[in-house]
């Protein structure tokens, strides 16, 4: 079977990560990108019970095995016993699913539930490679770097961490609804518009702290307000509260709880305030979107400031420490960047610079010359 599908030129993948919208997008982003270079390529998902990815990948009508499995870093005694006996499980689980489905390649995407998976295709001598989403890698990429045939990485400053040889810097996929929403920005900006739009979120769940800091910041920018438009993305919890607080100031505002179409957003906006997530990151520079970053301080490793920072040195965004996050603070940004548009247009020049839009074509035409090698 599997010498049939070589000879009609297609390969079977199967991708293993996902847990959260950071890991998850960038493989499903890749997984489209493959299907777009050979239809007949067939892709698997492997994740974890629990995770976003029971929810998201059906959606997309690939298959999705799931593996039950839990995190070890900051675990210890019996907890982390439990978690190591999980992860020795679930490898040994997913050396039936691979057995089974006879993949050419795998690519991990990222938290725990990848390893097992990169593991028993390596034990199984399956060409293998994982996606480094962050500027500073995380444990479970860290150790699989040393195993996998190809690691590739979002930002150089992740270099370091890899094995020289092995190491790709492709920038981090980006789903294509999102990147076929460019070519009507740039028609949009040609036309102009009438109100400095800011488009505010916190990833799919919102964030409390970035909600607060932005209501609080309106009442610094009462002179400007007219002249604003923002969208703003509470996540489910926050939106009653926010709503209630624009009503009591009697601002008006366009809120979800949830934006599906993140293109749209990004296109209709001129300036983001969010979290630091790669994901977004990645988004927002492919866009050419300046950005004022407030990096999520209990991220693993706190990699989302490692993240911030490394585009804040590149001038391509603003980063304020949730420590020093306040309405005063954010409202001075805001007020900056509304005021001095020569500053703001080389951000977003700097912030385009960054971005790496063809990161899922230059990483599927490389690994897929790696699986004809073999």
């Amino acid at each position: 079977m599997r010498s049939e599908r070589e000879a009609a030129g297609s390969f079977k993948l199967i991708f293993a990560g996902g847990g959260t919208g950071g890991h998850l997008f960038p493989a499903l982003a890749l997984a489209q990108e493959f299907k777009r270079i050979d239809p007949g390529v067939e892709v698997v998902f492997i994740g974890g019970r629990g995770g976003l990815e029971e929810k998201i990948v059906p959606g997309y009508g690939y298959p999705l095995k799931l593996l039950n499995v839990e995190g070890i870093k900051r675990r210890s005694g019996m907890q982390r016993l439990r978690a190591l006996g999980k992860a020795f499980k679930a490898t040994v689980e997913a050396v039936g699913i691979l057995r089974s489905i006879k993949p050419d390649g795998v690519i991990g995407s990222g938290s725990y539930s990848s390893a097992p998976v990169v593991t028993a295709a390596k034990l199984l001598g399956i060409r293998t490679a994982i996606l480094e989403q962050n500027a500073l890698p995380g444990l479970t990429n860290r150790v699989l770097g040393k195993l996998v045939d190809r690691i590739y990485i979002s930002f150089e400053e992740a270099r370091g961490y890899f094995p020289g040889g092995r190491t790709v810097l492709s920038g981090n996929p980006i789903r294509r609804e999102i990147l076929e929403s460019r070519g009507e920005l740039e028609e949009e900006e040609a036309a102009g518009a009438e109100k400095f739009s800011i488009l505010v979120f916190g990833g799919s769940q919102g964030a409390t702290a970035i909600n607060a800091a932005f209501l609080d910041s309106t009442e610094y920018l009462t002179d400007i307000w007219n002249s604003l438009r923002v969208v703003h993305q509470t996540g489910e919890e926050g939106f009653e509260g926010v709503k209630a607080a624009y009503k009591r100031k009697g601002l008006k505002v366009e809120l979800y709880r949830f934006i599906d179409d993140m293109g749209g957003a990004y296109r209709s906006a001129d300036l983001a305030v969010c979290r630091a997530g790669a994901t977004s990151i990645a988004e927002m520079t492919a866009m050419g979107l300046p950005s004022i970053l407030i990096p999520y301080p209990f991220a693993s490793d706190d990699h989302q400031t490692v993240n911030a920072r490394c585009l804040a040195d590149k001038g391509a965004a603003v980063m304020i420490r949730q420590d020093n996050l306040t309405g005063s603070a954010l409202a001075g940004a805001l007020r900056k960047l509304y005021k001095d548009r020569k500053e703001f247009k080389a951000m977003g020049a700097a912030a385009k610079a960054f971005g790496k839009p063809g990161a899922a074509e230059m990483i599927a035409g490389n690994f897929l010359k790696a699986l004809k090698k073999k």
